[in-house]
């Protein structure tokens, strides 16, 4: 109905018309947002634009309602033909920048409607993943087999389609929404005030987030849909994306809210733009707080994906960096903060692959290979444990080793044991020199607590404080998951010391006075630039 009236609209001020009833479509999609009231505003949106073009054809035949939606519309017989008055400048530009402003606001609540739980969203950075690393895909997880089976989710990306392709009939231009999205929150235009509307186009904000989302669809669509004719320009990762991802996100002191507590849609575009970014080489930043604070800003927004392939991401930005020192930096700073407990196990994968993954060489550059730095890093990898605290604060200490700290811990530990498992990194690391710290300041320790656990069972005449606090079953999880995994391989290392070391401590090599001074200098020397 409103598209037939605005085209027959006469007067002399046609824009003004227009606000006021894109302000009332607008708040009455919020009300109700699905696919087929997006593709009725979609269809308002083109019959409103100065240079609309018929809509096009579905992908591919349907019955569904949604896809009848969006047939074009017929020709309103009785509309007149458009006075002068019409097609001045200022008001022609009025009204493309308010259905370039009324699209970008239906695209924010279009997607941010898909927030459940279970719900994939627009999946964009798992299917950018998938399309670039097919070897990686697991059939059984697939989004990209997902969104091509699933006649739901088949229908979101033909409206995400259908979205994008009149962006660029209405001339957002990509490289506009680069600069929206680049200028902090503080320099961002004022919100479009509906009650004194401007009077030239260019006083009409393009919503950041807005802006965000749509040249993420693009850069997600290239990919997907290889569509490089149409590709939006790629945003370096360093300066521009390591300065882009603090303006949404907010700065890297408060990483648990950047990985549980931002909206799905926000963290998968910034993740799309960064795998879009990495297609073309990544320049070394301009020096280690800015490498290190997007790190940690970028691991956090992966933090809370099950999909292993979307955490790989930052380890592409890590390894970009040439320098090894500056690599070791960061991950010694993230397992020294505990305020980055968030992003530890990634951490601790990544030293894994610097460590296993490479081989040793005699280069003064590779310091993850060096035994001195491997001594720097050591009691951070495998913190010292305070048995006494831990057993007298046992619901505390239970909810820490099976749930926060438990997945890092256990990460940690396998890492050792791969470590002494190998009999060159054995001995290129000197892991004997190790063998005395680990033994009194982790595994005893750790083995007490676990006995106090296990005392404390109601089933072994204990107290049962932790089943009362978690639960019977919840308690029994933690047995048979957390604690027994952590034991299990506490008993695979023992194993494998007594082999190759012997059970006495009075036997082992230790680390004389001048190694430990040169390892107080380079835990000076590979202090963190960040934060």
């Amino acid at each position: 109905m409103l598209s037939i009236l605005h085209t027959r609209l006469q007067a002399k001020r046609p824009s003004r018309f227009i606000a006021t009833s894109l302000k009332a479509a607008l708040e009455a999609y919020e009300t109700v947002t699905c696919d087929e009231t997006t593709l009725a505003l979609l269809e308002f949106f083109r019959d409103l634009s100065p240079n609309k073009r018929p809509a096009p054809p579905p992908r591919a035949p349907s019955e569904s309602s949604v896809l009848r939606v969006s047939e074009a519309s017929a020709p309103d017989p009785e509309a007149e033909v458009q006075s002068p008055s019409l097609a001045k400048d200022n008001e022609t530009q009025l009204v493309r920048k308010f259905v370039q402003f009324g699209l970008l606001e239906m695209l924010k609540l279009y997607l941010l409607n898909f927030s459940g739980p279970m719900d994939p969203g627009m999946a964009w950075t798992i299917r950018m993943q998938e399309k670039l690393n097919p070897h990686l895909r697991l059939p059984a997880q697939s989004q990209t087999d997902a969104y091509g089976s699933i006649k739901e989710l088949r229908e979101r990306d033909m409206i995400m389609g259908k979205i994008v392709a009149l962006s660029r009939d209405v001339g957002i231009d990509s490289n506009d929404l680069l600069s929206i999205i680049s200028r902090s929150p503080e320099h961002q235009a004022s919100q479009l005030d509906f009650d004194e509307l401007p009077e030239i186009a260019d006083q009409i904000p393009l919503e950041r987030h807005g802006s965000l989302l749509l040249l993420a669809a693009r850069a997600a669509g290239a990919v997907l849909f290889e569509s490089s004719a149409r590709s939006p320009p790629s945003v370096p990762v360093f300066p521009d994306l390591a300065r882009i991802f603090p303006h949404f996100l907010g700065s890297s002191d408060n990483l648990e809210e950047v990985a549980f507590g931002q909206p799905h849609a926000l963290l998968d575009s910034l993740l799309a733009l960064t795998i879009h970014a990495t297609q073309s080489p990544v320049a070394v930043p301009s020096d280690d707080a800015e490498f290190e604070n997007f790190l940690f800003i970028l691991t956090a927004c992966t933090a809370r994906q099950s999909h292993g392939i979307v955490r790989q991401i930052p380890a592409i930005i890590l390894r970009s960096h040439p320098s090894p020192t500056a690599r070791f930096k960061v991950i010694r700073e993230i397992l020294e903060n505990k305020r980055l407990q968030s992003v530890r196990d990634t951490a601790i994968s990544w030293l894994k692959d610097e460590i296993i993954s490479t081989k040793p060489s005699e280069s003064p550059e590779d310091v993850f290979h060096d035994p001195l730095w491997f001594s720097s890093i050591f009691s951070l990898l495998l913190r010292p444990v305070d048995a006494d605290h831990c057993s007298k604060n046992l619901v505390e200490s239970w909810s820490r080793l099976t749930q926060s700290e438990g997945p890092s811990l256990h990460s940690a530990l396998n890492l050792y044991f791969l470590a002494l498992s190998s009999n060159d990194l054995r001995d290129h690391l000197e892991l004997e020199k190790t063998v005395k710290y680990f033994r009194t300041q982790v595994l005893v320790p750790l083995r007490q607590i676990f006995r106090a656990f296990e005392s404390d069972l109601t089933a072994k005449g204990g107290d049962g404080l932790i089943e009362e606090a978690v639960g019977e079953e919840m308690c029994q999880f933690g047995i048979a998951n957390s604690v027994g995994l952590i034991g299990l391989t506490l008993d695979q290392i023992e194993e494998v010391i007594n082999e190759h070391f012997g059970t006495d401590d009075a036997d082992l090599k230790e680390y004389s006075t001048d190694e430990e001074a040169r390892v107080a200098e380079i835990r000076k020397q590979s202090e963190g630039s960040a934060l």
